[in-house]
């Protein structure tokens, strides 16, 4: 299965607009079976990649809030089939309400993360991964 690595988040509010600019990038490794895979029909879509924004919690019930999906989906291979893609990246500008997840007044910090989702179109399984955290009051 491909993995995920040098996952990243990056968020950048303005207080002005009351918006946040937000930016989750990783590589996505294949290994040599999944790239001989792949260049038997180069053209095709083996795997996709999702990725979505989370709000860390570790309150009463320990779950973590589904804030957002980034309605991009990347496709693999993408060009020429390879073993790492550099730098695959996500990018939205939002509301600052979507990433206000611990409290509706605002007076929290809250802990947003972004999760990647990686799935083969062609057969079962999936490889998840998740960002750095961004701690900021929205």
């Amino acid at each position: 299965m491909p993995t995920l690595t040098d996952r990243k988040l990056t968020i950048n509010h303005d207080h002005t607009k009351k918006t946040a600019k937000v930016a989750a990038r990783c590589d996505v490794n294949f290994n040599a079976a999944e790239v001989a895979l792949m260049s038997t029909a180069p053209s095709a879509k083996w795997f996709k990649l999702k990725c979505q924004l989370w709000g860390a919690d570790s309150g009463i019930t320990g779950s973590d809030d589904f804030l957002y999906t980034i309605s991009d989906i990347k496709y693999f291979p993408s060009g020429a089939p390879r073993a790492l893609y550099n730098n695959v990246e996500f990018t939205v500008t939002l509301g600052e309400g979507v990433l206000n997840e611990d409290d509706i007044t605002g007076g929290f910090t809250d802990e947003i993360y972004a999760k990647f989702l990686l799935t083969p179109l062609a057969a079962g399984g999936s490889a998840t991964g998740k960002s750095n955290q961004v701690s900021h009051n929205f």
